[in-house]
């Protein structure tokens, strides 16, 4: 489902539609109560139908995507070995009377739920950076 948040339009138009998050990664989450505005990074793509000579599906369309929120509502973060790679297996963004809720199921690494009062979004880089992703999703 597409959010209705600022810059959902620039997600929708890089990717083609709006990813799904499946084993993207968390590259940071930065919460600055100086500045009143904290962001996530998610390095994330759309996979293709197609498969390369090991039986891996093909990334295409890779990007981070940035998720800035003011007005943190609750947070709630779990996870192991959270400083070395943080896979999640899907990102779901719900909008709730005060705002938005931000949930990031587990894989590997941090996951969890972010309650935020304002919620936007954009495109940070369209070039593909290191191949962290879990290396044994297909």
């Amino acid at each position: 489902m597409i959010p209705t948040i600022p810059g959902a339009n620039e997600i929708l138009s890089w990717f083609g539609e709006w990813p799904t998050f499946h084993d993207a990664e968390i590259m940071s989450l930065h919460i600055d109560r100086e500045r009143r505005a904290s962001s996530m990074r998610i390095h994330t793509w759309i996979r293709s139908n197609r498969t390369d000579a090991d039986g891996r599906f093909i990334r295409e369309r890779e990007a981070v995507v940035v998720f800035e929120f003011t007005g943190i509502g609750s947070l709630r973060l779990e996870g192991e070995d959270a400083d070395g790679q943080n896979v999640i297996s899907a990102l779901v963004i719900e909008q709730t009377r005060d705002g938005y809720r931000l949930m990031m199921s587990p894989c590997y690494g941090l996951a969890g739920e972010i309650v935020v009062r304002e919620l936007k979004v954009s495109l940070e880089s369209r070039s593909s950076p290191p191949r962290s992703a879990n290396p044994n999703s297909k």
